[in-house]
């Protein structure tokens, strides 16, 4: 048996945006290494399938439905995962976000607030609403799926790369003010990745190319001739979450076939 396969163990864990994509993945592995996980996302059709989908493999999940730009709805997702789980969550991962590219003079200022509004003021509402529990806690962590846009500029997508700095830079702060506590704050930061939040046809309007051409060139840049699979962006959350990464506060961690170099 791979002595690492049940690292978090008895832990509990909340995944936002866990329908489907990045967030589905990293649910289905944080519940495979061990621990008793929600599942939320604002469908009900999605929550069910992953819950069943996790039950079914043997282990433990229960879905919440949570719309996270609603103050009302992240009160009750909070008050729900912790009866669901039997205790306090220990393990936030923020996952939920919108993308939509555009070049700057052609967002709409509903574009920039859109994209604020689910991707940085919701990844802050749902920790706070989970912070004073978490604090009361001996270990826990907060790990926000951010990108690569939060490290760089990018030709036709300024709206998302600013909402994605801004998580970053909200996770280095998170760091400096409960590094003493048990909490560890950390950021993922995969490149683009094939899921449903990128529809690569508006991409290639946007950059004025073929979709095939956007695609290729994609792939291209990174140094190992693929992007990352959300397979390999969920067995870093699984990382982070477990003990092995301790010492690990405050940190952005690229996974993008290095594409990037910050």
């Amino acid at each position: 048996m791979d002595p690492f396969s049940r690292v978090l163990r008895g832990r509990r864990v909340v995944v936002t945006g866990s329908g489907r994509g990045i967030g589905r993945a990293i649910a289905e592995q944080c519940a495979n290494a061990g621990a008793a996980v929600v599942v939320t996302a604002r469908s009900t059709e999605q929550v069910a399938e992953v819950v069943a989908a996790i039950t079914g493999a043997g282990n433990v999940a229960h879905g919440v439905v949570a719309d996270i730009t609603d103050d009302a709805a992240v009160a009750n997702l909070a008050a729900q995962s912790a009866s669901l789980l039997g205790g306090p969550v220990d393990t936030l991962i923020n996952n939920a976000g919108v993308y939509k590219p555009r070049r700057f003079a052609d967002y709409e200022l509903a574009d920039w607030e859109w994209m604020m509004s689910v991707n940085v003021i919701a990844t802050v509402r749902v920790t706070k609403a989970f912070l004073p529990d978490m604090l009361a806690l001996d270990r826990a962590r907060i790990i926000t799926v951010a990108s690569i846009a939060g490290k760089k500029g990018t030709i036709g997508q300024s709206a998302y790369n600013a909402s994605k700095h801004a998580q970053i830079g909200l996770t280095r702060c998170l760091a400096l003010e409960y590094g003493r506590t048990g909490i560890r704050a950390n950021a993922i930061c995969p490149g683009f990745i094939e899921t449903d939040l990128v529809d690569i046809e508006e991409l290639a309007g946007v950059h004025q190319k073929p979709s095939a051409d956007v695609w290729r060139d994609i792939q291209n840049a990174a140094t190992i001739g693929r992007t990352a699979t959300v397979e390999e962006v969920a067995a870093m959350a699984v990382y982070l979450a477990s003990p092995a990464a301790d010492a690990i506060n405050g940190q952005s961690l690229v996974i993008d076939g290095g594409v990037a170099f910050p």
